[in-house]
């Protein structure tokens, strides 16, 4: 798929994002910040099955369409959908980008869910993205927290790294990803 055609998809909003366990949680800990990439991007959108106690087989989606401006913002929108093993939807909406970082093959992208972007208000989605190579699937690793109107979200880039998350490949579908 060219860069033009997945970034049109992107943006017209056919692709969507997702759930997390409980297990990837980080309200509990403060997350190390890692700093934006001024003139990082993202673009992309793919699915993984999630295989984690008490949402094994769910069906989760996502696309990201963000970049860093040359002052270090992050910009751009995140689209998900989370969906049960019966198809029944359990979350669905879009987040604002508030973070890109992108070193070598992996990228972590922020975003945080704003007024209206679903139920989930200050809801944060940090996804660690790391490039397949040749004929090979992008793996994810992904986090969330929050979820509270009241507190402020973490609207930096978050590695999962320090949580020891599961790593999915994403099938189907794939990111492009650079500075």
């Amino acid at each position: 798929m060219t860069i033009r055609r997945l970034l049109v998809a992107v943006l017209a909003g056919v692709v969507t994002v997702v759930g997390a366990p409980a297990s990837a949680r980080a309200d509990d800990q403060d997350p190390p910040e890692v700093p934006a990439t001024p003139g990082a991007w993202i673009a992309g959108s793919g699915g993984f099955v999630y295989d984690e106690p008490g949402i094994v087989d769910h069906q989760i989606r996502f696309g990201v369409l963000g970049w860093v401006d040359r002052h270090g913002t992050g910009h751009g929108v995140l689209h998900f959908r989370h969906a049960r093993p019966d198809g029944s939807v359990a979350s669905e909406g879009h987040a604002e980008v508030t973070c890109v970082s992108v070193v070598g093959d992996t990228a972590l992208v922020t975003a945080v869910v704003p007024e209206g972007g679903s139920p989930m208000v200050n809801h944060v989605f940090a996804l660690k993205i790391i490039e397949g190579g040749p004929g090979r699937a992008d793996q994810i690793e992904t986090l969330q927290a929050g979820g509270d109107p009241t507190r402020p979200a973490k609207r930096y880039c978050i590695d999962t790294a320090p949580f020891n998350q599961s790593r999915y490949p994403v099938r189907p579908g794939g990111y492009a990803f650079g500075t």
